[in-house]
């Protein structure tokens, strides 16, 4: 079930208010209409609603837009037709496009998003907190979201191959390599691991507040990059995990969105410790 939106925040002095962007949907069921278009009509911004993908090509022709959100239905086949006509025929709204999700995706869709460096929503709940945020990255001011992006440097606190185990932070017995970074308050736990069998690498991790002060920490964008840029991307859930799944990649890091205009940067460093994995539970050296 999608949050309410009695529990959105009303931003008064929102930049959205200084002119109304037109925003496209395309592919919405109604329910996934409604809810959209309430969210972006308290946002200050116009929604332009399409069913069906052939539609994209005459309305961007057609119409003078600020986004577009993709939703994907039971098939995704016409998400990379539909992104190869927004850049041929707006290439300004190239920066601007958003997938959402309601079925499960399969990988050669999720590698095209992720090849693309499109944020992907999942409808789930919180979904239109996560989308919100989302809108608000793409519309900061000064232009596109990768420049707009300037993170600030985690801490390193843990590092189970390097360093011993703190007095406060609890040991663990998993395999992988378990690191604990600090940012100002906020605690980022990741582990990162290859399942036995698996040619695929696991990373999960968690957003915590280490004042114990209740915070809102669902819906916050998580992006991997390596030094040729976006490998995966997602978002964490209402306890502030998430969980993205990589090929092997030299220097990688995650950014995290914490707040309005705060990413902040997490180095994982090389993964050629993960090549000397033989089996679950082996350790490097």
């Amino acid at each position: 079930m999608l949050a309410p939106l009695s529990t959105m925040p009303v931003k008064k002095n929102s930049d959205y208010r200084r002119g109304r962007r037109r925003i496209l949907l395309v592919g919405a069921d109604l329910y996934s209409k409604d809810s959209i278009s309430t969210l972006l009509n308290t946002m200050g911004l116009t929604c332009i609603a399409v069913s069906r993908y052939d539609d994209v090509p005459a309305t961007i022709e057609r119409e003078p837009l600020d986004a577009v959100l993709l939703h994907l239905g039971p098939s995704a086949a016409p998400l990379e037709r539909t992104i190869r006509t927004i850049k041929k025929i707006r290439p300004s709204l190239a920066e601007r496009i958003v997938v959402i999700s309601k079925e499960t995706v399969d990988r050669p869709t999720l590698d095209l998003i992720e090849l693309q460096d499109l944020p992907h929503l999942r409808q789930e709940e919180h979904f239109l907190s996560a989308l919100w945020t989302t809108l608000e990255d793409l519309f900061l001011p000064g232009g596109m979201r990768k420049a707009a992006r300037k993170p600030q440097s985690a801490r390193l606190l843990f590092d189970s191959f390097r360093l011993p185990l703190p007095f406060d932070v609890r040991g663990s017995r998993t395999s992988g390599r378990h690191m604990t970074y600090e940012h100002n308050s906020t605690i980022i736990d990741v582990l990162v691991d290859r399942p036995m069998g698996s040619e695929r690498i696991s990373l999960v991790g968690q957003v915590l507040d280490s004042t114990k002060v209740v915070r809102m920490n669902f819906g916050l964008p998580v992006v991997l990059l390596d030094e040729s840029g976006t490998l995966a991307r997602t978002t964490t859930n209402q306890l502030g995990e998430f969980n993205l799944e990589f090929e092997c990649a030299e220097r990688l890091s995650l950014e995290i969105r914490l707040r309005e205009r705060s990413w902040v940067s997490i180095p994982l460093g090389p993964m050629d410790w993960v090549r000397t994995q033989r089996r679950s539970g082996a350790t490097a050296t």
